[in-house]
Parts: structure tokens; C-alpha cells; sequence
């Protein structure tokens, strides 16, 4: 019967808001409407507390349904005159004495939080019948109702009330001694909210309370608690619905306190609650006693955010730098870090020379992100020194990181010196990181003695496009720079523009030979940029003469995207192609290819073939332990 009628009231109401200048209900009124008729009374009673918090007009009638439903649990018909009476704010005087008299006490309860805030002039009459309910979770709430209104003149109510508060009462009681307020009501509070059985349901009782007498009750339950446990939350929510200004002034009396246990809770709290400006100085004033490392970490997070304006607390921060505790050392660099004011090259000079690791890394990752004009220009890997020979990788890559971010042509001589033994080691990404960083550097000029220095072929002469197709027709055809090489003729080339998926008409022109430069320190030979457009459909020479000073064996390592064929000295030693895959990298190679290098010049000849997407070549030489081969140019 009762689904039947809810049924009717929603398609009623859905009916009357399709006209009803009433304001825009919010987005989840309407589920929450249909909620009301689960089976489930945690369903109903998140809908029911949804609807009255949102006031949604429109569920006046389904809620009213659900209040007058006698088969209805009457612990839910009490929340549904709760939600009513919010929805409509106010109360029928004419109906309303009937629910202060109705038989279940769960209702009589719910008749009394209403009162609270609505009733009118009968409202203390009502009130005064509720004082005198044989049921004692009736007569607390109406109690609540009293002190609401008469502030510290209830206490002769709500006094024997709260002396011996049960977890069934205790959200009322703890609202009645919150509304009465005076230091008798507050010390019980603070007794029973203290208490672990009764904390929570006193929390739920007092949390949309606005008071600002309130606050300290509040905050001095956190020391006591972990950040995990649920009450912790519940007070936190509790503090959001005070006044932010009363919030800050109770918190800097927290702080100010001289407990450090209040001192790391207070900082927490400004990390976590209100991260207001105002509470730096006296945050940072109590840290100064501060002894324990947790404390001195909280506070520094708290302070180093950029909400807290961190220059105002840079001494602060530097005074940490020397601390014991390496967490310290470092977490105070990460506050620096947000510091706008100083040259952070100069302050953290000393923390890359740190013993621990972590402070060392915490130093570069903060300079990574400073501007580079306040770099020592010239300097820098001298400045670098510690980090950049250090055994810890990490802080090796981060140096490197610092040096192409800050660094200048004229530090790239000293970082030359100085990173060349890894740019001829074995190590793939130390040589990696430590190129990367000097080509950062190098005049545009000087980029291909990085690539060089890696065993890498930086310097050719290029010549192209011949067209190709999807099957590397053109790749297997012999092409005239194959039958003779000579860097003075042209030659006469045909290309195609291939645009969204449609071939233009085969376009001939000449083709020269000229120069190719390995213009990244990865060691690829970029053909597609090196020749004219289009690159795709595509198929290109390469040539490179190297010279050294005795015949050796050594091993090649070739890659490309599409296809290559190389020979070496006239004598071809390689041909790869990869498949085709539209739009993607296919990347065909050959590694640890054994060949000689004769005395004096050696030419190696590339013929590079490409369909679409990239386009690219490289070659590199090493011994036999991966050591990149000495060699220059003829």
C-alpha cells in the first residue's frame, strides 16, 4: 500500500515541477526521491537527510507519504518528519501535537530535534511535554530544544540530564550542553566527548553546531587520535562548519600552547584544513622549540607550501639544512624549493656534498626547477662536481639533468672534460643522460663531437628522394649514386605528395648531394629532415668517410626506420626491413656485426628506404666490450 502511494506522490510531483516556478532542484533529488521507496532503511534515511538538507520542494508529498505510513518503522517515520519539517520550514500547529504525542518514543524524539528550529509561539509548550517523556532519549533531545533557545539559563534542565550520558543519548545530550554554553555545560562536554565509547555519536550531535566556544573542544581531541581513525574525520568535518576566521584565531591558540604534540596536530591541521597565512608566523614560532622530528617535519610542510608564502619563513628553513636528521635536511631544501626570493644556487651549495643521498637529491631536483640565469655561468660543472662523480645513479642522472637545464656554451668545454669517460663507457644510460646533458650545451657546431665521441657516425653527405612505394620497390633497384659516387653531379628524381590518403601524380626534379650532420646526441642521422620533402614513399643515399690509424677488427651496430643497406668499403655487409606498419615507427636493425676498418679512410654507404612516418639512420662503432672506436675525419 505505502509503494502504491509513494508511487503516486512522485509522478504527482514530477507532474507540478514541470510548471512550478519553485528553484531548480538539485541534481540527485530525483534518485533520492525514487530511494524513498527501498527496502533498505539506510536507503531510506540517506535519501530522507539528502532531501531535507537540500530542502527539495518537490519531495514534500513523498516524504509526507512516507511519514504517514503506520507500517512503516518508526525510527524512519522520525527522520521523515525531520526531512519534512525542513523542506516545508515549519510546522503545521494543527498536526503537529499529534507527533508530540504519538506512541513510539523514536518519533516523540524526532518531534523534539524539530523543534529545535521550528514550532513558533507553541513551540515551548511542546517542549515543556517533552521535558516530562518517560522515555529519557526524548527528554535529552527536547532538552536540546530548550538550551537552544534559552541558552545558559537551561542549565537547571540540562544539568541532571548529562550527568551520566549513554551512547543512546549521547548525541543529544552533547547537543543540549553545546546550546547551553556556559563553563559548566562545556566542561561536561569536553568530559563526555572525551570519552571513547561516547565520542562519536557526541561528534554527530555537535558537528553542525557553529560556535566558536566550540573550537577548542574540538582541536584538543586530535592530539589523542590517529590521522586514520574515523573520529578524526568526523572532527575535521566538525571544524569546516565553523567560521574560518574563528578557526584560525582558535588554531593559533593551539599552536601557541608550548605542547608540541598541539604544535605537529596544529600543523597538520593547516596542511590538511586551512592553509591560512596568518598562521605562519605563530606556527613557525613554535617550531622553534620544537624537539621532535615528526614535529619539525609537519610544521615544515605546512610552511613550505605556496599558499603560506615560504619566503616569509626562508630562514626557518635554512636553519634546517644542517639538522641531524637527513628526512629534515631534505624536506626543508623541498620548502626552499618554493622560495621566489633567494638564488637557490648559492643557498643549496653545501647540500650537494651532503652524505645522504636523499639530501643530495632533494638539492638537484630543487635547481631543476629554479631559473638558470642564477646558475654559475661558466662554473657549473665545477659547481657539479660531488653529484656528478658520484657512485649513487640517481643523483648522477639528476646532475646531469641540472646541467642541460642551467648550463651554457660556456660550460660545455668543462662538462666535456669531465663526462667524456662516460660518453666512451659501457654504461647505456649513464652515456645516455650524460649526452643528453652536454648536447644540451654544445654550440650547434660542436653537437656532432658528442655524437662522435659515443662511437656514433656524425658526419655524411646525403643525397635523395627517389620514389619508393608500399612494397620497397625502389629499395631493391639500383640507383645512380649506387653505380658511381661522385658529390659534384645531380641527378634527375621522381616524388609523390601523399596527402590524406590520396597519391598525386608522380612530379620529377633533380637531386644534389649535401651535407648530413647528426644534429642529436642520440646518434641518429634524421634523412627525412636532411632531405627535401616529401619523406615518405621514399628512398635515400648516405655516405660516410671515417678515418683511423691502423687496421682493426670492430663491431657495427646498424638501426633504421623502414629499411637499410650498407656496405663498407664497396663490400656490402648489411640489408634489414622491417615490416610495415601504418603511421608507426618500423624499426629494422643488425647488432654486433663483425667488420674490419682498414688503415686510413674507410667509406661506409647507407641506402635508406622509407613509406611513411619516420625516417632515419645510424651507425655505431665499438670493440669488442662496447667501447665506442676512436676515429675522426679524413
Amino acid at each position: 500500500m505505502i509503494r502504491l502511494s509513494l508511487s503516486i506522490c512522485i509522478g504527482l510531483v514530477v507532474q507540478v515541477s514541470s510548471w512550478s516556478p519553485a528553484a531548480t532542484p538539485p541534481a540527485g533529488a530525483g534518485r533520492m526521491i525514487q530511494q524513498l521507496q527501498s527496502e533498505s532503511w539506510i536507503e531510506q534515511a540517506e535519501a530522507l537527510h539528502y532531501l531535507g538538507e537540500h530542502r527539495v520542494e518537490m519531495a514534500a508529498a513523498p516524504v509526507r507519504s512516507l511519514l504517514g505510513a503506520k507500517d512503516v518503522h518508526p525510527w524512519t517515520r522520525g527522520q521523515a518528519l525531520l526531512s519534512l519539517s525542513h523542506i516545508e520550514g515549519k510546522v503545521d500547529p494543527a498536526e503537529f501535537g499529534k507527533w508530540v504525542a504519538h506512541e513510539h518514543p523514536a518519533v516523540r524524539s524526532s518531534a523534539a530535534e524539530v523543534l529545535e528550529s521550528y514550532g513558533g509561539n507553541s513551540a515551548m509548550t511542546w517542549i515543556e511535554i517533552l521535558l516530562k517523556d518517560p522515555d529519557l532519549s526524548v527528554k535529552c533531545h527536547a532538552a536540546a530544544a530548550h538550551a537552544k533557545r534559552r541558552k545558559a539559563a537551561a542549565w537547571n534542565v540540562v544539568g541532571p540530564l548529562t550527568l551520566k550520558p549513554a551512547v543512546s543519548t549521547a548525541r543529544a545530550t552533547s547537543r543540549a550542553l553545546a546550546f547551553t554554553g556556559n563553563a559548566e555545560a562545556h566542561a561536561r562536554l569536553t568530559t563526555q566527548i572525551s570519552t571513547p565509547g561516547l565520542m562519536r555519536e557526541s561528534l554527530r550531535g555537535i558537528r553542525s553546531i557553529e560556535d566558536p566556544k566550540l573550537i577548542p573542544i574540538l582541536l584538543n581531541l586530535l592530539p589523542n587520535l590517529e590521522e586514520t581513525h574515523l573520529n578524526y574525520g568526523m572532527i575535521l568535518s566538525a571544524l569546516q562548519n565553523q567560521e574560518w576566521k574563528a578557526v584560525t584565531s582558535g588554531l593559533t591558540t593551539f599552536i601557541q600552547s608550548g605542547n608540541e604534540q598541539q604544535v605537529k596536530t596544529g600543523a597538520r591541521l593547516i596542511t590538511t584544513l586551512t592553509r591560512s597565512p596568518e598562521l605562519g608566523a605563530p606556527l613557525r614560532n613554535a617550531l622553534s622549540e620544537a624537539t621532535q622530528t615528526e614535529t619539525i617535519e609537519a610544521g615544515l610542510i605546512a610552511l613550505g607550501s605556496a599558499i603560506m608564502n615560504p619566503d616569509e619563513h626562508e630562514e626557518f628553513f635554512r636553519s634546517k639544512l644542517r639538522h641531524e636528521e637527513p628526512s629534515i635536511r631534505s624536506l626543508s631544501i623541498r620548502c626552499l624549493a618554493h622560495c621566489k626570493e633567494i638564488n637557490h644556487y648559492e643557498v643549496l651549495r653545501e647540500s650537494l656534498d651532503d652524505e645522504h643521498y636523499q639530501v643530495v637529491e632533494a638539492a638537484l631536483s630543487a635547481l631543476k626547477r629554479q631559473p638558470a640565469v642564477n646558475a654559475p655561468k661558466g662554473q657549473l660543472v665545477s659547481y657539479l662536481e660531488t653529484p656528478l662523480s658520484s657512485n649513487n645513479e640517481s643523483i648522477r642522472a639528476l646532475a646531469y639533468e641540472v646541467l642541460a637545464h642551467a648550463g651554457s656554451e660556456a660550460d660545455f668545454r668543462p662538462a666535456m672534460a669531465a663526462l667524456e669517460e662516460l660518453l666512451t663507457g659501457t654504461d647505456e644510460i649513464l652515456r645516455s643522460a650524460a649526452a643528453t646533458a652536454l648536447g644540451a650545451l654544445a654550440p650547434e657546431d660542436q653537437i656532432g663531437e658528442v655524437v662522435a665521441a659515443q662511437g656514433y657516425l656524425a658526419h655524411w653527405m646525403v643525397i635523395g628522394t627517389f620514389l619508393n612505394d608500399k612494397e620497397h620497390k625502389a629499395f631493391h633497384e639500383v640507383h645512380e649514386p649506387e653505380k658511381e659516387l661522385d658529390f659534384e653531379k645531380s641527378y634527375k628524381a621522381t616524388y609523390i605528395w601523399l596527402l590524406e590518403g590520396r597519391s598525386d601524380k608522380p612530379i620529377e626534379r633533380e637531386v644534389t648531394w649535401g651535407e648530413g650532420i647528426v644534429d642529436q646526441t642520440d646518434g641518429k642521422l634524421s634523412m627525412s629532415s636532411q632531405l627535401p620533402p616529401p619523406g615518405s614513399f621514399a628512398v635515400g643515399y648516405a655516405v660516410a668517410d671515417i678515418h683511423v690509424d691502423s687496421e682493426r677488427d670492430v663491431f657495427l651496430d646498424i638501426d633504421g626506420d623502414d629499411a637499410f643497406r650498407v656496405w663498407l668499403n664497396d663490400e656490402k655487409i648489411s640489408e634489414k626491413i622491417a615490416p610495415y606498419q601504418h603511421r608507426q615507427d618500423c624499426i629494422a636493425e643488425d647488432k654486433g656485426l663483425k667488420v674490419k676498418l682498414v688503415a686510413g679512410t674507410n667509406r661506409f654507404i647507407v641506402k635508406s628506404a622509407n613509406i611513411d612516418h619516420r625516417w632515419w639512420v645510424r651507425l655505431r662503432l665499438t670493440d669488442s666490450n662496447g667501447i665506442p672506436t676512436p676515429f675522426r675525419k679524413p
